[in-house]
């Protein structure tokens, strides 16, 4: 029998709930790239199989080398506990973790009882290797990025230079039945998500980039990504493409050669990563390019309207007159442009975060292809630079995985000893949900939601506007709907 590698994707949280189709699991498809052409891969995803224990129950035998999972910092955490506590039921393979959190912490993470390895960073040259030694029974220590247990221990090996997209396998997007992930948009287009670069060269305090990327940017050449693209296209019938990348922007020239590809392609496109300075350089023609090359949406990080948070908090580059200034350009164009927006960092005072709140509202009345899907609040990710530094002014993070799993963007971390700050940033961001006129153009919402929104839609505003935040019992209903959706997509312990 063929050796096999059981992977298991968690559900993530309310990005699974406000969509009406799992996103493709991505991040484990990467990581079994390399692995998949010597062992069979076996991926169960508890947000896509609604009876996952009975598929991951039947996926484990004797043959399996070991099963992995993967996390980010949050509720994602507590969904891969209780699906390796199934594991530890039927099957007594090796658990490796990978992914964003264990990345970051992979000490903390690798001490935990439900782990076995940890693969820090990039995954697929470490997780073929780990599996190799797994199945022939040979020695794991020295593996580059491999975090074990020796003597019960936590034990490391440094991990290798990061990976050349050039060189990498193209994404086995087969291992899975892809109709399932298939997303519709703008009017249900089929779109696929694909990554075509990684990484950013910026040096953003609250950003994973840093640590997980090295600040490092890296792109597959732009031939290589247009024959991907083009076999998926013709094998899932695709009408869309949407690149998920961290910064795509930051050769223009690769970006623009890729953009027209996609249109001779006959496809339509959405674009993720864009920051600021990239759009400054881009002249009307290049703007003028994109809209007819059939880019329906762009994504750009504006994170804080305070000149002073960005320039000493956040070392964000550009200004927020440059943000402004840039987004005026897309006013009457069909190019959907989303924003996103953060509040509650450290030192951030309430007329800051009032200004931002000011500034996400002006942006959304500039036109109906302007969008803002939420405020995040601030969670500081382990091993960025902001984290390091607001641990050293005293705050107190988790110290176990179960507890990381209580990290939720809905809430505040940082303002636990000034409750009205903590309430106002907790009220501001659930309501925010709502404001949005047709919602992100990157989420595809699911009907009873579509019809919430629409209707507490004038609500929303006029509380945001005027203020009236301190009372919103309006809101346990929201609660209720999500709690139901929740039981069905989160599971039980």
């Amino acid at each position: 029998m063929k050796k096999n590698l059981v992977l298991i994707q968690p559900v993530i949280g309310d990005m699974d709930m406000f969509r009406g189709h799992p996103t493709p699991p991505i991040g484990l498809l990467c990581a079994a790239s390399v692995i998949c052409s010597e062992m069979e891969i076996r991926i169960v995803d508890q947000r896509a199989d609604k009876d996952w224990r009975s598929k991951l129950a039947g996926a484990l035998d004797a043959d399996t080398v070991a099963v992995g999972v993967t996390a980010m910092t949050g509720e994602m955490i507590l969904n891969a506990l209780a699906a390796l506590r199934e594991v530890r039921r039927h099957s007594g393979a090796p658990i490796i973790w990978g992914g964003m959190h264990a990345s970051l912490l992979p000490e903390q993470t690798v001490s935990h009882e439900l782990a076995d390895y940890v693969i820090e960073g990039e995954g697929e040259a470490a997780l073929a290797e780990l599996a190799r030694r797994l199945a022939s029974g040979k020695d794991t220590g020295g593996i580059p990025g491999v975090w074990r247990k020796v003597g019960g221990k936590p034990e490391h090996t440094p991990r290798a230079g990061l990976l050349e997209m050039d060189k990498l396998p193209p994404i086995p997007y087969h291992l899975v039945d892809m109709e399932t992930y298939i997303q519709l948009y703008n009017g249900g287009k089929r779109t696929l998500f694909y990554q075509s670069s990684r990484g950013c060269p910026y040096r953003c305090t609250y950003c994973y980039n840093n640590n997980f990327n090295g600040g490092r940017w890296r792109a597959a050449p732009a031939a290589k990504v247009l024959g991907e693209i083009a076999a998926l296209k013709d094998k899932h019938r695709l009408d869309a493409v949407f690149l998920w990348d961290d910064n795509f922007f930051i050769d223009q020239a690769r970006a623009m050669a890729i953009v027209d590809g996609i249109k001779k392609l006959g496809l339509r496109c959405l674009l993720h990563g864009a920051d600021v300075e990239s759009l400054e350089r881009m002249s009307d023609a290049d703007l003028d390019f994109l809209e007819a090359a059939g880019v329906d949406a762009l994504a750009i990080g504006v994170e804080s309207a305070s000149d002073r948070v960005r320039r000493e908090i956040l070392k964000k580059r550009g200004s927020i007159e440059q943000v402004r200034r840039q987004l005026e350009r897309f006013k009457g164009r069909k190019i959907d442009m989303s924003c996103f927006f953060i509040l509650g960092f450290p030192t951030e005072t309430m007329a800051e975060m009032k200004q931002t709140i000011a500034f996400a509202l002006d942006t959304m009345r500039l036109g109906r292809n302007f969008h803002v899907e939420r405020f995040f609040n601030y969670t500081p990710y382990p091993g960025t630079e902001l984290y390091e530094t607001v641990k050293r002014g005293g705050s107190k993070f988790p110290a176990s995985l179960e507890e990381w799993g209580g990290y939720h963007w809905d809430y505040s971390h940082l303002y636990d000893s000034k409750p009205e700050i903590k309430l106002f940033l907790e009220r501001i961001s659930r309501i925010a949900k709502f404001l949005d006129q047709i919602k992100d153009p990157f989420v595809e919402l699911n009907l009873p939601l579509t019809l919430l929104f629409t209707a507490y839609r004038p609500i929303a505003w006029l509380r945001v506007e005027r203020g009236w935040i301190s009372f919103m019992p309006e809101l346990r209903l929201v609660d209720f709907l999500k709690n139901l959706k929740k039981k069905k997509l989160t599971p039980k312990a």
